[in-house]
């Protein structure tokens, strides 16, 4: 307690003992502590009892106040300036005072009207003023909401609730959960034993194992009286659920070789953790090998056979996948030195085969390649000597394009058809785009000797290839000194689908 109320305290004591007479007549309940936040407002409980011989003088026009204790000793005096009646918070009485109920509201309320204050009633007859103080505190920031978690357990519905104090009953906070895992969320105002109200989120869920370890958040939004943003406050909690083993799998380290230290561990989820055992199943009878979560060995030929870990809590079991350990009857060292010794005989041999493979590849592509030269040497030689040979270098014909009725639904073929007249370097057909079809490349003799080239494009026409343009291009390559053959003439037919 602060020096400046301590004074306060004493000036409202000495102030009270004046009046003696009263304080057997008037009895008030209110809480000894309210919060609320700045731009807020406060809904102070209040309920006063008189005694009899009071009560029974008549009176219409009851007046309640509330007194700051750091003003006591400015009240009903001179020196009470317009000043100090602003330090006092804008009050207003709710209850109804027939009926003993003085519950009254606080607005617009800002840090400087933190203080004790006591209630005053004032008639035509007499004026009483309460011993007890009520000590309001107003705040710039907003207490973590209360959350409350039971026991988690998979596969039973459960209630996380979360609430916030309400002290402005006419603008009340907005409680939310974040996320809400799939559940429901119910908003319920009550109130609270001492006359205030409280806002509570209950988020009802099921949980599961994928929300063990799982962060969610209680956010309380409160309105403000002012131009501000609301104030925003909130608690995080960490679940903790409990589920019976999931995932158990087996990893090994080690090489399996006779001799060789193999290590086993067994790996499940589980909350509790989980208690692991192993097993050994050999001609289909399972033995029991130990209570540990890793199982180490030296390999031996009698270690081959199928492993299995169970994992186990108080909510159930779980067995991994079996995991088949065959040891080899040699050890790693002696399987290198024996690898080792059939490279050193096998490679020569491995290269003498490459080299016999290689020239025997090698003779008919150098015959492939004169033979095509010796062709073309001879298509020029008779487009000089016949003029029914007609040779147009610097121009290619448009390929044949074939395009059948198109319905929706119904698959067709597109055929593009362009000529090969040199069949050892025959062009590459293709559609573009594809229309998501299959396409399939043919050659063909022709009646009159010559061959051509087709793509032919399946697929399923729907609407949206209405109106779409498709190409056919026919790419042929070029034996010429004045242009490269990795360059290709094109031609590009259209065609609406």
């Amino acid at each position: 307690m602060t020096l400046r109320m301590f004074v306060a305290d004493l000036l409202v004591f000495s102030s009270i003992l004046s009046a003696a007479w009263c304080q057997s007549v008037l009895k008030v309940s209110v809480p000894k502590t309210l919060i609320s936040t700045s731009g807020s407002c406060l809904l102070i409980p209040c309920l006063f009892n008189i005694s009899k011989e009071k009560e029974n003088i008549p009176d219409s026009s009851p007046v309640v106040t509330w007194r700051r204790g750091s003003l006591w000793k400015l009240y009903d005096t001179d020196d009470f300036t317009n000043t100090h009646h602003q330090m006092e918070p804008v009050m207003e009485v709710v209850g109804d005072l027939g009926k003993k109920n003085c519950t009254s509201v606080m607005r617009n309320l800002s840090s400087k009207h933190s203080d004790r204050y006591y209630f005053r009633i004032e008639t035509k007859t007499f004026t009483m003023i309460d011993t007890k103080a009520v000590y309001i505190n107003v705040s710039d920031s907003l207490a973590e909401p209360d959350v409350t978690v039971p026991v988690l357990r998979e596969g039973e519905k459960v209630n996380l609730t979360c609430t916030a104090p309400a002290p402005c009953p006419s603008h009340p906070p907005n409680v939310i959960w974040a996320p809400a895992l799939g559940g429901d969320v119910t908003q319920r105002t009550q109130m609270n034993a001492d006359g205030t109200q409280s806002v509570s989120a209950i988020l009802n869920f099921m949980p599961s194992f994928q929300h063990h370890e799982l962060k969610v958040n209680c956010v309380s939004i409160h309105p403000l009286h002012r131009e501000d943003k609301p104030l925003l406050s909130h608690k995080s909690v960490i679940l903790s659920v409990e589920y019976p083993p999931k995932k158990t799998r087996i990893s090994l380290s080690g090489l399996v070789w006779l001799g060789n230290n193999v290590t086993l561990t067994c790996q499940s989820n589980a909350n509790p953790p989980a208690v692991h055992r192993w097993f050994l199943k050999r001609a289909g009878v399972e033995e029991e090998l130990s209570i540990s979560r890793v199982l180490s060995f030296t390999a031996a030929q009698d270690n081959t056979g199928e492993y299995i870990c169970e994992a186990q809590n108080q909510y159930g079991a779980m067995n991994s996948t079996n995991l088949q350990i065959t040891v080899p009857g040699i050890s790693f060292t002696a399987f290198l030195s024996l690898l080792a010794v059939l490279l050193l005989l096998v490679f020569p041999l491995l290269v003498l085969l490459i080299l016999v493979i290689y020239r025997r590849y090698k003779e008919p592509i150098r015959s492939e390649t004169r033979q095509d030269q010796d062709i073309y040497a001879n298509v020029s030689a008779s487009a000089v000597e016949s003029q029914q040979l007609q040779l147009k270098p610097d121009s290619l014909a448009e390929p044949d394009v074939t395009v059948p009725v198109l319905r929706e639904g119904e698959k067709v073929n597109l055929t593009c058809t362009a000529p090969a007249p040199c069949p050892s370097h025959p062009p590459n057909v293709i559609w573009a785009p594809a229309l998501g079809g299959d396409v399939t490349q043919r050659t063909r003799m022709n009646a009159d000797g010559t061959q051509s080239v087709s793509a032919i494009l399946n697929f399923i026409p729907s609407f949206q290839h209405h109106e779409l343009k498709v190409n056919c291009v026919s790419i042929h390559p070029l034996h010429r000194e004045d242009k490269a053959p990795a360059q290709p003439q094109e031609r590009h037919p259209q065609c609406g689908v």
